[in-house]
């Protein structure tokens, strides 16, 4: 029976057993036959040091010998297509989660077969939680993302494997029974009962095995803050699309806009909701009226955010609104006239609209937001209101986005 391993000896793997692994992994299942997947293999302790901090500088990452990153990859593919006169189009959720499965499956195969060998290892699940440090470290182009991190090693210890769910929890016949709560006692029975456990609770100072999970590991406000991390790095390795345009094909060349005023501390804000049939689908935020915001009349609560395809290729957005005398007023560029760390988490923000999160999780996750500055906080507090508009059970008063905001 498997144990995770997190202490090794100093004996170094060698290269020909490792790559003898690899390479009968490499014969797992694949979609299409595409083998969807790379692994970087690293030895350098200064790589390792730099690695560390996106895996909480866990001991065993330093200590072993090699440290495997899995990453799910459709560049090769896409590579190969275009030097063969092909038209690849992977740059969608679909590709990153056929990748990532094609990757989990190459890596799981891998640590079987090292096991086989007498190698001992740890899977590291920190992996999706930091991805952007991972990719800027091992210099990930887009199309290539991490799924997972191994570190390996020869073992210099024995531990007892971990406990685990009778097997019956976990089959289903059929189809999908729910767990009543006679079912919930009797599979978790053995689990609570054992005294490292008890333990765990106690030194946690909770009532359950259950809550030590929910309300200090694994808790929402966390789950949440890294959805957004993971989200906005997928953007950027072109997993979800351009980063300023959403799902590819379906963002209109205009967007209707709902106008939002606050009042941030001294300052007046503004933030430009773009809506997408009817649903908030992107967000554009900053000053109203400094010497480098943005200036419209009080009584413009409507508009359009056009989006506009520069000769250069770059992306630009603009505001468009119709003044009391019926003539349309353009002003350019949304993103230039704002802070960049607003700027910066607007966009953030706009891929959690864009991808789907319910308007309720959204707000409590902004709201959830510790930031560094009083400043930023404040702002953060503002767009959190501002966004109730839609949620169920929105705030009408701010629908006509006069009501300014007072934190």
């Amino acid at each position: 029976m498997r144990a995770t391993v997190r202490k090794y000896t100093s004996q170094p793997i060698g290269e020909e057993l490792l790559n003898t692994l690899l390479e009968k992994a490499s014969h797992t299942q694949t979609m299409g036959n595409l083998q969807l997947y790379s692994v970087v293999v690293t030895r350098d302790q200064e790589m390792k040091e730099r690695l560390a901090p996106a895996h909480f500088s866990q001991p065993m990452l330093m200590q072993a010998p090699v440290v495997l990153t899995f990453c799910a990859d459709f560049r090769r593919t896409t590579d190969w297509a275009l030097n063969r006169q092909g038209h690849p189009g992977y740059d969608n959720f679909l590709s990153y989660q056929n990748a990532t499965t094609d990757a989990m499956l190459f890596c799981q195969r891998f640590c079987d077969l090292a096991e086989e060998e007498g190698l001992g290892l740890c899977f590291l699940g920190t992996t999706v939680y930091n991805p952007q440090l991972i990719i800027d470290v091992l210099r990930l182009p887009q199309l290539v993302f991490p799924v997972a991190t191994i570190t390996l090693g020869w073992p210099a210890e024995t531990p007892k494997p971990s406990d685990r769910l009778p097997i019956e929890a976990i089959i289903h016949n059929e189809t999908y029974s729910l767990y009543t709560s006679e079912d919930i006692d009797k599979h978790y029975a053995y689990k609570e009962s054992l005294e490292e456990n008890k333990h765990f609770v106690e030194i946690n100072q909770k009532e359950t095995l259950a809550q030590v999970f929910t309300d200090i590991r694994y808790t929402a406000e966390a789950n949440e803050a890294m959805s957004l991390t993971l989200a906005a790095a997928l953007r950027k390795q072109n997993f979800l699309g351009d980063i300023t345009n959403g799902y590819k094909g379906t963002r209109p060349e205009s967007l209707e806009c709902d106008v939002v005023r606050f009042q941030n501390k001294k300052d007046r804000w503004v933030a430009f909701v773009g809506l997408l049939d009817g649903h908030p689908y992107e967000i554009f935020t900053g000053i109203l009226d400094d010497d480098e915001g943005i200036m419209i009349p009080k009584s413009v609560c409507k508009g359009n955010i056009l989006r506009r395809v520069l000769k250069d290729g770059s992306r630009r957005y603009d505001f468009q609104f119709t003044n009391k005398r019926g003539y349309k007023i353009t002003i350019e560029g949304l993103s230039e006239r704002f802070n960049p760390e607003y700027w910066n988490y607007a966009k953030l923000l706009s891929g959690v609209l864009r991808y789907g999160m319910p308007m309720d999780n959204v707000i409590a996750l902004v709201s959830s937001l510790q930031l560094d500055s009083d400043n930023m906080n404040t702002w953060v507090s503002g767009v959190a209101k501002a966004l109730k508009r839609y949620a169920s059970g929105g705030d009408t008063e701010l629908i006509q986005g006069q009501e300014e905001i007072d934190d």
